[in-house]
């Protein structure tokens, strides 16, 4: 190899090193705390979102570029170095930049949109560094497949998706993330009513076929402890028939997660569709503060199944109590519009906190 190569991938060699750490670096901060609190504030920041579409379809081509030219002989290291020079100066810190303004400017961007900015960076940065370790590979002479370009191109298709998810932000707006959130929450609610409803109307284990054979009723001391047995094996697939009380439960808390949805449904379309445009314009404190319960309720739903197939049926209403209580705060939360007015919603909300008990 003559003298300029070797001293070409050397320099690769070290600045892949140096950007590795670079995105090690920029990881660990990122999952620490937000960046805010540990940088200078930025003066007349401009859109985090547009630097962040902007960054990550730049680092989306330069990813290009990166993989074609290691995959392609002759291997041309002084070219790769150039562009992964270009990387770590610009794309990468910017990203961080914009990260940065989400947490500086609280008043403009909720909490809910940094960290999900948050999210998606550190997602970029992680695909990243596989792509310059296999880069670095590759120039050792070690790549994986043939000769390097499978793992180099699957490594570079992973950064696509990491950037294009990032540069999504932009299109999605505070509005249309928050749409975004909301509905996977409100299909997780829609979920767990269908459950409920299956598991309340399903048929025991013995009425499929699934009977155990070690169970058989002609055993010594089997027919004293069958109905224990059932209990424990099947409460997890159907309701037990001896429980009408438990059913009754199990109705009411169905009736009361499908007005939880209509919840949802209605503030998808009166507040989280509705966030104003001009981001000067609206809420963050308010609308933050309905992100967090929207995304709490189903939880708490998860947590009220588990106590129906524990046959719990006491800590069934405490946990339903608390589902519908967050669920009335949101609404009292979201009761007017972001510039504090009554609206359509206002009037819909009384409605909903009466039905609703």
């Amino acid at each position: 190899m003559p003298p300029s190569t070797i001293a070409d991938t050397q320099a690769l060699d070290a600045l892949i090193t140096s950007t590795l750490a670079l995105l090690s670096q920029f990881t660990s901060s990122l999952a620490a705390t937000s960046a805010a609190s540990t940088s200078a504030a930025i003066k007349d920041p401009p859109n985090p979102l547009s630097i962040l579409s902007d960054a990550s379809r730049l680092l989306r081509a330069h990813a290009t570029k990166i993989s074609l030219l290691a995959i392609n002989k002759p291997f041309t290291p002084r070219a790769i170095t150039t562009i992964i020079r270009e990387v770590a100066g610009t794309c990468l810190p910017a990203m961080m930049s914009a990260v940065q303004i989400c947490g500086q400017q609280k008043t403009i961007w909720p909490e809910f949109v940094g960290k999900e900015a948050q999210l998606r960076v550190r997602r970029v940065f992680r695909e990243m560094e596989s792509l310059l370790q296999e880069v670095s590979n590759i120039s050792h002479g070690t790549g994986a497949g043939l000769g390097g370009k499978r793992d180099s191109l699957s490594c570079t298709g992973v950064v696509w998706e990491a950037c294009d998810a990032l540069a999504e932000l932009q299109k999605l707006g505070i509005a249309g993330l928050a749409v975004q959130k909301a509905e996977q929450w409100r299909d997780t609610i829609k979920d767990a009513i269908q459950e409920l409803k299956e598991w309340m109307k399903g048929e025991a284990l013995d009425s499929e076929g699934q009977k155990d054979a070690l169970l058989d009723s002609d055993d010594e001391g089997v027919d004293g402890d069958a109905n224990s047995f059932d209990d424990i094996f099947n409460a997890a697939n159907s309701m037990p028939t001896d429980r009408p009380e438990l059913k009754a439960l199990v109705e009411e808390t169905i009736e009361k997660l499908k007005r939880v949805g209509l919840l949802y449904n209605a503030l998808l379309k009166r507040r989280l569709k509705a966030y104003p445009a001009g981001v000067e314009k609206g809420n963050a404190k308010q609308i933050d503060e309905i992100m967090v319960d929207l995304r709490a309720i189903p939880h708490i739903i998860d947590e009220l199944a588990s106590t129906f197939y524990d046959l719990d049926e006491d800590q069934a209403r405490v946990v339903l109590d608390k589902c519908v209580v967050r669920a009335k705060g949101v609404a009292s939360i979201a009761s007017q519009s972001y510039d504090g007015h009554d609206d359509e919603f206002t009037a819909w909300n009384r409605k909903w906190q009466d039905a609703t008990g």
